[in-house]
């Protein structure tokens, strides 16, 4: 048996392990991309969780994965339950729900920051043939431009959940949904009282994996506004990204990262034993 799992082991540990270690050794070093490494021991750390722009990298990831993670869930949530009615049973809309996960999030960051650009974004241009104004610069806003990145994450993540709550959808009994109707409920109460209850695993998996995404979520917020205005967007990853390629300080980098790999690992741990006790329950 040991011989026989021996490539998979390995495997994992040039993959997984290797590069966990390789970051935690870093983080207790300073280097600049060259030359000899330093060690400092957990000077990285002191000097990291002395900065006020950490903990505001903190709380801004915190607010964005949240967000995300929600919009996402909850619209995943009404596509699927639309798809997989009886009078919209049609796998057009499953695929036209599905696009956004196919086209590089790069590609469609950059779209969405030129259609909210003033004057000539398609958003303003839309919002102006409604009454508003088309000179209102969301990206160059602090109080509007997370939540407009926000938007597009929604946008971009809902069609991989949407498929996995549709899949959890079509496979909760017929003879559930038949009970119901026959008990008199409307579909708002079987949706609630049926279809939830059903697919609570599938829904839990998607809301930590979302939340997990979000909060490593790189390459739309950096596309879109790499951090800005100011550090009104800057989460962690774009923190990290800045510290390791601007100023080339990859111990510090190296030690944000683990120690936003120890808040995701205490939310996973909080998530799972809420989870559990919620079956038990």
């Amino acid at each position: 048996m040991a011989i026989a799992l021996a490539p998979a082991l390995i495997l994992l540990a040039c993959v997984f392990a290797y590069p966990v270690f390789d970051t935690v050794r870093l983080s207790l070093a300073t280097w600049r991309g060259a030359g000899p490494v330093e060690w400092v021991g957990l000077a990285n750390f002191g000097d990291v969780l002395s900065r006020p722009d950490f903990y505001r990298s903190v709380r801004t990831t915190f607010v964005f994965a949240v967000l995300v993670t929600v919009g996402t869930t909850g619209l995943a949530l009404v596509l699927a339950a639309i798809a997989s009615s009886a009078t919209s049973r049609n796998s057009f809309y499953k695929f036209v729900w599905f696009l956004p996960a196919i086209a590089p999030p790069a590609a469609l960051a950059v779209f969405w920051a030129l259609s909210v650009q003033p004057g000539t974004g398609i958003v303003n241009v839309l919002i102006e043939s409604f009454g508003g104004s088309a000179s209102t610069a969301w990206l160059a806003d602090p109080e509007s431009a997370l939540y407009v990145i926000v938007v597009v994450n929604v946008w971009i993540e809902s069609a991989f959940a949407f498929l996995l709550i549709l899949g959890a959808m079509e496979q909760v009994p017929v003879s559930l949904y038949e009970a119901g109707r026959l008990d008199g409920t409307s579909a708002a109460q079987r949706f609630w009282f049926i279809t939830l209850p059903s697919i609570q695993p599938v829904l839990t998996i998607v809301v930590m994996l979302q939340f997990i995404w979000s909060f490593n979520g790189f390459t739309v917020v950096w596309a879109m506004t790499r951090g800005g205005p100011g550090d009104a967007t800057q989460t962690l990853p774009v923190l990290l990204y800045r510290e390791a390629f601007f100023f080339s300080n990859y111990g510090s980098a190296a030690a944000i990262g683990v120690l936003g790999s120890i808040v995701l690992i205490g939310v996973g741990i909080v998530a799972i034993r809420l989870s559990r006790s919620r079956a038990e329950s």
